[in-house]
């Protein structure tokens, strides 16, 4: 099996009031079944909280995420 690397993102602790409207979906790891289009980016990131490796769909820099291992809240920006 061939090695493959990943590129992390280090995820900022989210401050302030979130918009409802900006929070989006992450995973352990993405779905075999799941496809990203328009001008969403797929990415790895790392929970500032509990340092576990996430996957995150952004649709947009500030989009936030509730980790899905500890449950608090991060900001992505890529």
């Amino acid at each position: 099996m061939e090695k493959q690397s990943i590129e992390v993102i280090v995820a900022k602790k989210a401050e302030g009031t979130l918009d409802p409207a900006k929070k989006g979906t992450e995973a352990a790891a993405p779905s075999p079944d799941d496809e990203v289009g328009g001008r969403s980016v797929g990415a790895y990131v790392k929970c500032p909280y509990c340092h576990s490796i996430r996957y995150v769909v952004v649709d947009y820099e500030g989009e936030w995420f509730d980790c899905g291992n500890c449950g608090n809240p991060y900001q992505v920006w890529v």
